[in-house]
This record gives structure tokens, sequence and C-alpha cells, in this order.
């Protein structure tokens, strides 16, 4: 998948018995939405890595409620001109 194609970050949690777990949803362009979880080995490294390209991803523990089993969902960021690879992106003011 190629950055370019990203049009939105979203953070969510799935909520369990025993925890929350936290994914990132990268929204591609023309592809199925790709989902990863905080639980996923090398999760801190990706978001480190990626918070250069999606300015506010570091932002993804705000999809943790504080109200135990409530379902949340953030957006991060958001490509400025959607439809056009490559934009510039937003961190949305809600995440900063």
């Amino acid at each position: 998948m190629s950055i370019d194609r990203i049009v939105r970050v979203e953070a969510g949690n799935r909520d369990d018995a025993a925890y929350d777990t936290v994914f990132l949803f990268f929204h591609v362009e023309g592809e199925e939405t790709l989902a990863v979880s905080e639980m996923d080995k090398g999760f801190a490294a990706l978001v480190d890595d990626l918070r250069l390209y999606f300015p506010g991803i570091e932002y993804w523990q705000r999809a943790v409620p504080p109200v135990a089993f409530q379902l949340t969902s953030v957006d991060l960021w958001t490509r400025a001109s959607v439809g056009t690879p490559g934009g510039e992106g937003d961190v949305v003011d809600s995440a900063a």
C-alpha cells in the first residue's frame, strides 16, 4: 500500500470483558481499510515512524474511552484534499 493513497487515519477500540484494545484504521483510496492493533508486534515503532507522514497519529490512545465497555472512534489525521494523492494532511482538531 502506498502512503500517498491513505486518506484518513482513525483510532478505535474494541472492548471485551478483560480489556480495551485500540486499533489504527488506515483508510486507503480504492482499497480496503487496513487495521493494526496496539497488541501487534512493532506497533509503537510503526506509530513513531508514521507520525512524520500523519501528524496526530501519536494521539491514538485518545480512542480509549473514559467509561468501560464504551466504543470510541477518533479521527487522527485526514488528507486535506481527499482525492488528491500526496495532498497535505491535517491533524484533526479533536486529536491534537
